[in-house]
């Protein structure tokens, strides 16, 4: 502890000294106008269907511990929680435990068999597996002492000999859940079918295809009004940076399917896991390359009506599971708060983080279920940032980059938080000319300035939870301008009571 008080008083010497600094950026806000709305419920999660398969590994829903870090994540509104991924598409509902008393699955599908049998070669064991009533009845009681609303990636390669969606299995499920009187938040079919040949050359599923199953899946869900959920996502395509893939988002929102879907997504990720540098994830040409896949999701989504908005589906910091020793470092958290603060102000409506377990980008440690430092990070989002944004100007620097929105509902109604971050290998001055009086400050550092650190400093103070049923205390340092930031450092930044926006007091109002 002694170490722990030691580094808090060095960070507040570096708050009201280290000011001294020559280099000041300036960051000022459009108080006057909202730039954008998200979803109360804007920060997701997800878990991979495959643990289903593996038995959940070292996630235990049963744990306090794991149920104390789900509810962390909840303070206002409840989380999302997708459960899908690449698994999904082996993924068959059975309501009981024995695969012999599920033969009649497999022979409904002919295509899904064939299917199964090309793949049995495939890496990373991807043949099919059964989900037993029991488990599912394990998620929902999850999800319900956890705080989370349930979003279900349904297998789309349950085909007929016609190579049409089988719906057998989904509505076993749809049964099973409303005879259980378990309420679902939405549904999702198939996981980036746009690039199932990288499971095998054999399989196709056509955006008109996929645009054919959503069809039938909304008219099924019609018969199930008490579960089926508000939410319809899809396609789940890869990322919006290829033409290929921008062709088949394109193509499957134009169907008749498509049109049924109330929240079109797609998935992103910055850079390849196996080969990422700890440089990639400060570097600021990188995380801008994010901002095209948004305008051009956002054109499409505009062109194709219904008033729609646009989710990220899936997303981290790089595929293939994570960059070990990077995706789930403190590093990790310049992508992953950038990634919300662009989102949030090009109007994405909700962003599903890969993953709340499992990978190498996963909020929490495989082995152990601890926090990594991007779990932390999220917290102090959900509680301090709320859902309307602002327009924010900074002078000079890509590298220090910052958004401002209303505050969350736990706060004064008008008041403003802003969020953001220092690139920079030296400390940088940053002044907010709006921001009058006393500022409540989160400042949040690598220990030791380790990049790659698995632990995150709170106001020079290490965050990890004080036992399995509680979290710290997260306590901000109040400061004034300029706020200095050290280098590669983030924060949040709460504006004093007398300091506030109109246009956020006046939609508080309009809410109320």
């Amino acid at each position: 502890m002694g170490g722990f008080r030691c580094r808090r008083c060095f960070m507040i010497f570096f708050l009201f000294f280290g000011k001294c600094q020559l280099d000041t950026i300036s960051v000022t806000f459009d108080a006057n106008s909202i730039r954008s709305t998200t979803s109360s419920q804007f920060v997701g999660v997800t878990l991979d269907s495959g643990l289903i398969r593996h038995k959940w590994e070292n996630f235990d829903l049963r744990s306090l511990k794991v149920l104390t870090l789900a509810k962390g994540l909840s303070p206002y509104t409840n989380t999302y929680l997708r459960i899908g991924g690449t698994f999904a598409d082996f993924c068959t509902f059975t309501p009981s435990a024995l695969k012999n008393d599920t033969e009649q699955y497999r022979k409904a599908s002919a295509f899904h068999d064939l299917f199964y049998e090309m793949t049995r070669s495939k890496p990373k064991n991807q043949t099919e597996f059964y989900m037993s009533a029991r488990i599912w009845d394990e998620i929902h009681k999850f999800i319900q002492e956890a705080k989370f609303d349930l979003i279900f990636d349904l297998n789309v390669l349950m085909r007929t000999e016609a190579n049409e969606w089988n719906s057998t299995n989904a509505i076993q499920l749809l049964k099973y859940t409303q005879r259980k009187g378990y309420r679902m938040a939405g549904w999702e079919l198939g996981n980036e079918p746009n690039s199932f040949h990288h499971l095998n050359s054999s399989i196709n599923v056509t955006a008109e295809s996929l645009g054919q199953a959503y069809y039938r899946l909304s008219q099924i869900l019609a018969d199930f009004p008490t579960i089926r959920g508000r939410i319809l996502t899809g396609p789940s395509t890869t990322q919006l940076n290829k033409k290929p893939t921008i062709r088949y988002f394109t193509s499957f929102l134009e169907t008749k399917g498509g049109e049924t879907v109330t929240s079109p997504n797609f998935h992103q990720y910055y850079v390849n896991g196996r080969t990422a540098t700890v440089g990639d994830f400060t570097n600021s040409e990188i995380l801008d390359s994010f901002e095209d896949e948004l305008k051009t999701g956002n054109m499409i989504v505009a062109l194709t009506g219904n008033e729609r908005k646009l989710w990220l589906g899936e997303t981290s910091s790089a595929y293939g599971g994570g960059a070990e020793g990077l995706s789930d470092a403190f590093v990790a958290a310049f992508m992953w708060l950038d990634k919300l603060g662009v989102s949030a102000k090009n109007n994405v409506d909700v962003v599903m983080r890969q993953s709340l377990y499992g990978g190498k980008y996963a909020l929490l440690d495989a082995k152990t279920t601890n926090p990594n430092p991007d779990y932390w990070l999220t917290v102090l989002y959900r509680r301090l940032v709320g859902n309307k944004v602002l327009t924010t100007s900074s002078s000079r620097s890509p590298d220090v980059r910052f958004y401002t929105h209303c505050s969350a509902e736990g706060y004064l109604p008008g008041s403003v938080t802003l969020y953001g971050m220092n690139l920079r290998s030296v400390g940088v001055n940053v002044t907010f000319p709006q921001l009058d009086g006393q500022l409540k400050i989160y400042l949040l550092t690598a220990p030791n300035q380790d990049l790659k650190s698995r632990f995150v400093d709170l106001n020079g103070v290490t965050l990890e939870m004080t036992s399995d049923t509680s979290l710290p205390q997260m306590i901000p340092i109040s400061g004034t301008n300029p706020v200095y930031m050290p280098p590669f450092s983030y924060v949040f930044i709460l504006a004093d009571e007398k300091t506030y926006s109109k246009a956020c007091i006046h939609s508080w109002y309009n809410l109320s």
